[in-house]
């Protein structure tokens, strides 16, 4: 690999980390400034699930641009929107402000997501060189954004809109950086056509995937689409739960959330190499989901916040376990005849649960927290069992032995 590629390599991957980190900036002092502002409980799920929207309808359309412009730059106009979206959100009074910021935020997050990934994807190296540079790609999200949690929680106990700045400025910087340092790679060749609106239609893709499922995916997917509804409804709902319920400072939320990255990684690192290797994926999968849901209920159960919190991170650990499992079980249902489909619409399940899980939780807050933390615990139940029976028609079909 020539010292040019060398150097782009590196100053890309210390710019997406640097992106991991920084875009977290805003999520520990959001509960603390959704009450400022005296927005309803509600608002919570609703500004997360308008930034999943923004993602979902648009990320088909950032690929084609970034075919056309080139990752890099395209990535770049990512860096620009987000740290825009920060803008108008501390700017909110009411409700209004943080949906649209919230959206527009989701609409440049779907550019960075895609096109970062691409740039690496697109690589002229040998696959196992890609492969192996796709998995410190993704080790970043979990690590930066865990102490980026950390330390915007720090920033905002100084003030609230300080976190708001901060992630705008320095998303700004990076876009600039990107945008004039980071050269495509030589292999990089510019589409010159025009894009059809079925191209970039999220639902004209959606629908072209889904003739090609079959009961085997189809069962997968409704597993996949109720751990998602479950993971993201919690996670937000968990958030503004200690805030509400225990009064967290932002920097307390902040701490709590390294912790969990902590755990995280370490899971990556130990447990899940050891399951791999010794037994069957879905199996465990099943196991750890089921798990994941129990820890649920002993949060709802739980007498005191020590044991709350103690039961929180049993639920992050298991989730660390089964969420690789599940890509992994994933490719397992991607037979000869759906190369790309299933991909696709795992996708699609993340999304659609990160609409309606965190907008679950923000309707029922009101209510009962506890009430929302039932239904997630439920869904992961559900979730174990309708893996299993995938698991069952995967060993049917050949796919295991035992």
């Amino acid at each position: 690999m020539g010292l040019i590629k060398k150097y782009n390599l590196t100053l890309f991957f210390v710019i997406y980390f640097s992106y991991t980190f920084v875009s977290n900036f805003v999520h520990p002092v959001t509960p603390a400034f959704l009450q400022m502002i005296n927005c309803s409980n509600s608002m919570f799920g609703f500004a997360f699930a308008a930034m999943a929207l923004g993602q979902f309808l648009v990320s088909a359309l950032w690929g084609k641009v970034g075919d056309r412009m080139g990752y890099a730059k395209a990535t770049a106009f990512g860096f620009i929107g987000y740290g825009l979206s920060a803008i108008i959100f501390s700017m909110a009074t009411s409700w209004h402000l943080v949906v649209l910021g919230r959206f527009i935020g989701g609409i440049a997050l779907a550019s960075v997501q895609v096109n970062s990934m691409a740039y690496i994807a697109a690589l002229p190296a040998p696959a196992e060189d890609r492969n192996r540079l796709l998995v410190i790609y993704s080790s970043m999200m979990g690590i930066g954004g865990a102490f980026g949690f950390l330390v915007g929680g720090l920033i905002g106990d100084i003030n609230l809109y300080y976190s708001f700045y901060a992630q705008s400025g320095v998303l700004m910087c990076m876009a600039a950086i990107t945008y004039f340092c980071i050269k495509e790679h030589s292999n990089f060749e510019k589409k010159t056509d025009k894009l059809a609106f079925s191209d970039v239609n999220p639902f004209t893709s959606i629908a072209a995937s889904a003739k090609m499922l079959n009961v085997t995916i189809a069962v997968f997917l409704a597993s996949a689409l109720l751990t998602f509804f479950a993971s993201t409804g919690f996670d937000q709902n968990f958030n503004y739960f200690l805030r509400a319920k225990f009064n967290f400072a932002p920097s307390s939320s902040g701490m709590f959330k390294a912790v969990v990255g902590t755990i995280s990684l370490t899971m990556n690192m130990t447990i899940n190499m050891w399951i791999v290797k010794r037994f069957n994926i879905s199996k465990a999968m099943c196991v750890t989901i089921m798990l994941a849901g129990a820890s649920l209920v002993g949060v709802v159960m739980a007498p005191n916040q020590t044991v709350v919190m103690a039961f929180a991170l049993m639920y992050y650990a298991f989730y660390a376990i089964y969420t690789p499992l599940q890509q992994a079980v994933m490719l397992k249902n991607d037979d000869d005849s759906s190369k790309g489909a299933v991909a696709g619409l795992f996708n699609t399940s993340r999304s659609i649960g990160m609409m309606a899980g965190p907008t679950f939780a923000g309707l029922i807050f009101d209510v009962n927290p506890n009430y929302a933390f039932i239904a997630f615990a439920m869904a992961l139940m559900l979730a174990a069992v309708v893996g299993w029976k995938n698991y069952l028609q995967l060993k049917e079909k050949g796919v295991y032995d035992r």
